[in-house]
C-alpha cells in the first residue's frame, strides 16, 4: 500500500508526492477498516455460537436436576 511498483515509476512533483502520500494513508485506513469489521465479526459469531452452547447446557442442566429430584422422591426415606 506504501509502495510504487518497483521503483521504476516515482511521484517527482510536489503535487505527485502529496497525491502519493494521501494515496497511501488512504489504502492504510481502508485496511484498517476491513480488518476491524472481519474482526468484530467474527467476536460477534463466536460469542453467539458461545451463548447457544451455554443455554444448551443450562437446558440440560435443568433436565438432570429434574431427573435427579425425581429419582430421590422416590428412594425410601431412611432407617434411623
Amino acid at each position: 500500500m506504501t509502495t510504487v511498483d518497483y521503483g521504476d515509476r516515482y511521484p517527482t512533483t510536489g503535487q505527485g508526492r502529496l497525491v502519493a502520500i494521501a494515496l497511501m494513508l488512504s489504502g492504510i485506513a481502508l485496511l484498517g477498516v476491513v480488518t476491524a469489521t472481519f474482526a468484530t465479526w467474527l467476536v460477534q459469531h463466536v460469542a453467539a455460537a458461545e451463548q447457544d452452547q451455554t443455554d444448551n447446557l443450562q437446558a440440560q442442566l435443568h433436565d438432570v436436576q429434574a431427573q435427579l429430584d425425581e429419582v430421590l422422591r422416590r428412594l425410601p426415606a431412611p432407617a434411623e
